[in-house]
């Protein structure tokens, strides 16, 4: 019932935006702007979904959420110029917190880089346009479900790589904060003589 709810309320958002014109909307350089809603069909065995977010000049920009073609939200991702940057989470089939963290990009999508090349044959020095692809990695720390356990575990990422878990500064004790009292103003572990 409640997966059923959630399907007609998807679908009564995606038809009121439309019924505005706000959603899939493209401008006159035919590029993707605003609210967009769209569906991806079942692939090599891969099961179908819906996708909906924003778009900023054909570009991915903050959060876009994705569906089961039930309805049934299986991530929240942020994208940050059409690349994978910035909190993320993603669901059981059951709607249960699979694993939560973020991402950061270490390129960004359409990035543009001129290097300078010689020709092996004809010792021509030329400059060649490479155009970059955005490259998503795992930082910080993860909250996966361990399913041997049955509870979550954190794992921690340093661009990609598994890392070892930060120092635990709460076991440390506080420092002790030091005086702003200049030395004439400052107690003396002395004890006072007796006025005479």
């Amino acid at each position: 019932m409640k997966k059923l709810f959630v399907v007609i309320v998807l679908q009564c958002v995606v038809l009121y935006g439309m019924a505005q014109g706000k959603i899939n909307q493209i401008d006159q350089k035919n590029q993707k702007q605003g609210s967009w809603v769209e569906q991806v069909p079942e692939l090599r065995g891969e099961p179908g979904f819906s996708w909906e977010g924003t778009y900023r000049n054909n570009r991915k920009e903050g959060v876009w959420k994705k569906y089961t073609t039930t309805g049934t939200l299986i991530a929240e991702e942020t994208y940050k110029n059409n690349v994978l940057n910035g909190p993320a989470k993603y669901y059981f089939s059951t709607g249960k917190l699979n694993s939560s963290g973020s991402f950061v990009a270490t390129d960004i999508d359409g990035q543009k880089d001129t290097i300078r090349v010689i020709d092996p044959q004809t010792n021509e020095e030329k400059e060649i346009e490479i155009v970059r692809q955005g490259n998503p990695v795992m930082h910080g720390s993860w909250r996966v479900y361990d399913e041997e356990t049955g509870k979550y575990v954190t794992q921690y990422y340093q661009f990609g790589e598994i890392a070892e878990a930060p120092a635990d500064t709460t076991q440390q004790p506080a420092a002790k904060p030091k005086s702003t009292a200049l030395p004439h103003e400052q107690k003396s572990a002395l004890p006072k003589k007796k006025k005479q």
